[in-house]
């Protein structure tokens, strides 16, 4: 007797970027925690077109360049749940436009990356090792 089919739950896909200053990385800041800028991929959506959209709609920036540097595959703390975060370095147009911004924000440095979320994205940051010459970091839960 074979088991009924269960509809799989996929993982969450977002999308970030890298934008740095000066040896500081900007993030974005939420209630507990710091994130870089960035979202969810809607549905259909692409991905680069979601990175745009979310750099517009949080800090009214434009992308003038942007590079893919790596994917991170990590857990999010709930049962049996996944996210796959696309990361690419990324140029703003015009960085100093960003004071007036409605999302918070800060310029940090390496060691202000202790509350940055998610965790797998701040390991790999701290230790130097997301890069396009190590495009996959898998998750193993």
């Amino acid at each position: 007797m074979s088991e009924p089919d269960t509809q799989a739950i996929g993982p969450r896909v977002r999308v970030h970027a890298l934008i740095g200053r000066d040896d500081h990385l900007l993030l974005v800041e939420h209630a507990g925690h710091d994130a870089l800028p960035g979202g969810d991929v809607r549905a259909g959506e692409p991905v680069e077109q979601a990175l745009r959209r979310a750099l517009h709609d949080q800090l009214g920036a434009t992308i003038a360049e942007l590079d893919f540097c790596t994917v991170v595959e990590h857990g999010t703390g709930e049962p049996s749940a996944s996210e796959i975060a696309f990361l690419f370095d990324v140029t703003l147009t015009d960085a100093g436009l960003l004071t007036d911004s409605a999302q918070p924000h800060r310029w940090a440095n390496d060691q202000e990356l202790s509350a940055l979320q998610p965790q797998a994205v701040r390991d790999g940051l701290s230790t130097g090792t997301l890069s396009a010459e190590h495009p996959w970091r898998a998750w193993t839960p």
